[in-house]
């Protein structure tokens, strides 16, 4: 179970595991404590109607990378995110940088 550098399980160690019908698993371990505060996220004034996703399609690329803008703000829910409050967008980075396989 490869995990890419850009995945939110970055760094979180693999476990092997028995399962109960005794066949053995591997599985990412739970992240406990605080995620580190990433190196920099501009500010953000949320407004009527922003959405996490929406908000991540629009400045991440990507609408499936919400939980980027979550860890960059913790002890934040999502559902306590209200128009007037002020979040940290982070920086794009390389989970929204397309590579090529090959070249055309």
């Amino acid at each position: 179970m490869p995990v890419t550098p850009d995945s939110r399980f970055a760094g979180l160690p693999i476990l092997e595991v028995t399962a109960p019908d005794g066949t053995t698993r591997n599985i990412i371990a739970l992240r406990i404590g605080q995620l580190p505060t990433p190196q920099s996220t501009t500010p953000f004034r949320v407004r009527q109607g922003d959405e996490l996703d929406l908000l991540a399609k629009r400045f991440l690329g990507d609408e499936r990378l919400w939980w980027r803008i979550l860890d960059a703000n913790p002890l934040v829910y999502p559902l306590d995110i209200a128009p007037g409050d002020l979040i940290g967008l982070p920086d794009a980075g390389p989970a929204t940088t397309i590579v090529r396989a090959r070249s055309f």
